[in-house]
Formats: structure tokens, C-alpha cells, sequence
């Protein structure tokens, strides 16, 4: 008898580049590719989605646990590019080693951060907490920043590579009275969120304007992203062949 190839089919899954995406230089490179999302947010899956881009979804188990002590002034702004890098070479290097029969072409790693003079905004607390955050934005503004990381295989050492983008946007709060932010922290809406509020949602009652991408708030800079792949395959440090 025969001994038959040993290598595994690989599993059906949908199409990272839905038929009706936009044909852009980005999207045509990477359809029938296998494309991984290392982010369990759906607020960056429906951002993605809404251009025709569906990535397979693998959460990240990096603990997002970077010191934040060495990410002070200037480097704050580092920090989300940073998280979202090892988010991103964690799901990486764990689906190389699982499936290396069918190891990821792009991974894409994300993380968002809220920054008022230059130090990170932490999820509040509590109830308590979430109301300090939102009277310290009140009548003033803050930093939304993404880090947006994409990932694929290289034949050089250490066979990967690693390419950063990062996005700010500046979110300017209204003079609210104290029953607004109070019936805002009520709602618990913000008691999750990095600096205590979630602008697609309740918390676009406290906030006067925007100056750059919204959907960078949200937690996707759509736009930067896709420039941002644009130009990789431009320069050629994107290429599949």
C-alpha cells in the first residue's frame, strides 16, 4: 500500500476580499490570500468590513501589559505601535507554528490609546473613576492615537517582517454640565473604554469636534491603513510572489 501525501488540506474560509471591495491596489494584492485580523474588536472588524475587507479574526493573547513608565512624554505616542506589534507577532508566530501548512500571509495588529498631556489615559476604575476622566476632558481635549501593525513572511532571517503606521486624531469636548457627564457615566458605557468613552456611542453627546479621522476614534484609521498597505506594495517590501 501506498504511503499517499501527508500533507493537510487546508480549511475553506471566506474571502479576506469580499467580491464587491473596492479594487483598490491593496485589496487586489492581497485576494485568495489568508489575511488575519489579531484583534477581537468588532468595532475594527465593521470599520474593515465596510470597504469589503473581511480578515479572519485570531484575538491576540498578548497581555497588553507594556510598562507604561517607559512610554512617558513624547514616547506615549509610541506605545499603541508598540502593543500592537507583539499582538501581532504573537498571533504570527503562533499560526506558523500550528498550521505550517498554512501559515498567514498578513497578520494585522492594532491598538488604540487616549492621550491628554502627553500620559496615557487608562480605562477608568469605576463609576467614580470615569466621572474624573471625563470633568478633566471637559471643555478641552485629548489624543486619540492608533499603532497599526501589519506582518507577513520574509525569507530572511528571522522570516518575518514587520511594518508600523500610526494615526492622532484630537477629540474636543463641550462644556457639559455635571448631569450630562453623570448620566453618561450611568449609562456604564465608558467604564470599558480607554479614557472612560466611546465616541461612536452615548459619548458623542460630550463631544464638540474632531479634528482628523473618525474612525481612528473609533479604533481603525481606515484611510491610513490602506494608504499605508498602498505604499508597501508601491516600494515593493509587500510582495506575495
Amino acid at each position: 500500500m501506498g504511503s499517499g501525501s501527508s500533507t493537510k488540506a487546508k480549511p475553506d474560509r471566506a474571502a479576506a476580499v469580499s467580491e464587491d471591495a473596492l479594487r483598490i491596489p491593496a485589496f487586489n494584492k492581497l485576494a485568495g490570500r489568508r489575511v488575519v485580523l489579531a484583534s477581537a474588536s468588532p468595532r475594527r472588524r465593521e470599520i474593515l468590513a465596510s470597504v469589503g475587507f473581511h480578515p479572519e479574526v485570531i484575538p491576540s493573547t498578548f497581555k497588553e501589559d507594556l510598562p507604561k513608565t517607559g512610554f512617558v512624554g513624547e514616547a506615549a505616542y509610541q506605545y499603541p505601535a508598540e502593543t500592537a506589534t507583539q499582538k501581532a507577532l504573537e498571533v504570527y508566530k503562533r499560526l506558523v507554528h500550528d498550521c505550517p501548512d498554512d501559515p498567514p500571509d498578513l497578520v494585522i495588529g492594532a491598538d488604540t490609546v487616549v492621550i491628554k498631556g502627553e500620559e496615557i489615559m487608562e480605562k477608568p476604575l469605576d463609576a467614580l473613576d470615569n466621572f474624573r476622566m471625563l470633568a478633566e476632558l471637559n471643555d478641552g481635549e485629548c489624543e486619540v492615537v492608533t499603532g497599526v501593525v501589519v506582518v507577513h513572511p520574509t525569507l530572511q532571517a528571522p522570516g518575518y517582517q514587520a511594518h508600523t503606521v500610526s494615526e492622532k486624531t484630537v477629540v474636543r469636548f463641550a462644556e457639559n454640565r455635571g448631569t450630562i457627564i453623570q448620566a453618561y457615566v450611568d449609562s456604564g458605557e465608558g467604564l470599558d473604554r480607554a479614557g472612560g468613552f466611546a465616541i461612536q456611542g452615548k459619548a458623542s453627546i460630550l463631544v464638540k469636534s474632531i479634528d482628523g479621522d473618525y474612525n481612528n476614534v473609533v479604533g481603525f484609521p481606515l484611510f491610513t491603513f490602506c494608504s499605508f498597505l498602498d505604499d508597501l506594495i508601491e516600494d515593493g517590501e509587500l510582495d506575495f510572489a
